[in-house]
């Protein structure tokens, strides 16, 4: 962004590499999903990794607007399969009752990088030309590929990829939409992320409302970037038989968040209430990603998994749209509220699906959708996916 701003000192062009990278996301994710349920994960990360690489490390090469907006496509275009194959692999590298425990700490990783990124980036383009900060973070994504390429274990169930029941990069959303919980779940985060979508773009204008600058507006997107870590750490020790009562705690917590916000006096109120909206998000995050695992089948799971991230990137993306217009008639602070009544109405969506989740627990649906429990003491076994057949008898 810095770079393009640089070379064109043009909004619009911000604008639309915004546009471009974020919707590139957004249409690619469900493809890439695909990937990570047709071929091993861990190839598919390093690839990814790799790919991501070497298109950012093109940027250094370049200075013309145009020509770094292609890239930065085409950098959005690899990174696109490796959030749903690393989530899918979670349930394949460690036993059923260590998932919470795995999304979270995967979780705390993932929070700290997006705090640290944007802080380190700032710095170093202030310091050195943005070429050398494209080649620091191409070196990062080398070194992700290494590091997942180190680790041990099956990252996917061989025998799924050929799977007769769930063929096509649709299989995702079919699976996402039939599902009457995960559909009730997505549904209760595109209302959530509707309202919050708005917020980012009020962000600016409440520092300033406040008198706090450039300082006040980094330390409000450090003080949501800690919560949700501490959220992160949170989920670790909540473990799988709290996670229906997680989800619609951290609805109702990210709520509470904006509502200070919306009514706050003092700017260090407003902190607060960013930094517990971010711990409920955080934890929220690490209780989803276990229910999805949970109730999908290896076979599918990178689709499914990439299915709603397409949709909630979607929803996100629209609800920039409508943001300067509900600014200006809810005024800054009244757009926060309007993000907490959107998470109060995402809450009452949870409360049904939850309640449907534990009756699915009890009549035994989440066994029959997951995959099955690893063979104790081999750490490098395959996770068996139970027999098509199976699945359609017991449900």
């Amino acid at each position: 962004m810095v770079a393009i701003y640089d070379a064109t000192g043009s909004a619009a062009w911000m604008s639309a590499t915004l546009l471009l990278t974020w919707g590139a996301t957004g249409l690619l994710t469900p493809f890439g999903g695909a990937l990570g349920d047709r071929f091993d994960r861990r190839t598919v990360m390093i690839v990814s990794d790799l790919a991501a690489a070497t298109a950012i490390a093109c940027l250094a090469l370049t200075s013309t607007p145009a020509i770094m907006l292609a890239i930065a496509l085409v950098s959005a275009a690899a990174q696109a399969p490796f959030y749903s194959a690393s989530t899918a692999a979670v349930p394949n590298l460690v036993g059923a009752d260590e998932i919470a425990w795995a999304n979270g700490t995967v979780s705390v990783g993932r929070n700290a990088g997006q705090v640290l990124g944007p802080v380190l980036g700032g710095v170093l383009v202030g310091i050195v030309d943005p070429s050398i900060v494209f080649l620091l973070n191409a070196a990062c994504f080398a070194a992700s590929a290494a590091l997942v390429r180190s680790v041990h274990g099956r990252f996917s169930d061989g025998a799924a990829a050929d799977s007769e029941e769930h063929r096509g990069v649709r299989a995702g959303f079919r699976f996402l939409f039939g599902d009457p919980v995960l559909r009730m779940i997505t549904l209760a985060w595109v209302v959530l992320l509707a309202g919050v979508g708005p917020i980012l773009v009020a962000e600016l204008p409440l520092t300033r409302m406040f008198g706090v600058g450039s300082a006040g507006y980094g330390l409000l997107a450090g003080s949501w970037g800690a919560g949700a870590i501490a959220g992160s750490f949170l989920g670790q020790r909540l473990g799988s038989r709290r996670e229906r009562a997680v989800m619609i705690a951290s609805a109702a917590g990210m709520a509470a968040g904006f509502a200070v916000i919306g009514v706050a006096g003092w700017f260090a109120v407003v902190l607060s209430g960013m930094a517990f909206a971010g711990i409920a998000e955080g934890a929220g995050s690490v209780a989803e990603q276990g229910i999805v695992q949970r109730r999908t089948p290896d076979a599918v799971r990178s689709r499914v998994i990439a299915a709603s991230e397409a949709a909630l990137l979607v929803a996100f993306a629209a609800s920039f749209g409508f943001a300067s217009p509900i600014i200006g008639i809810a005024g800054v602070q009244g757009t926060y509220l309007i993000a907490a009544a959107a998470s109060v109405a995402a809450a009452a969506i949870l409360v049904p699906a939850m309640r449907g989740l534990a009756a699915a627990e009890v009549g035994g649906d989440v066994d029959a959708r997951s995959a099955s429990p690893r063979t104790p003491g081999d750490a490098e076994a395959d996770r068996p996916v139970v027999p098509t057949e199976q699945i359609r008898a017991m449900l």
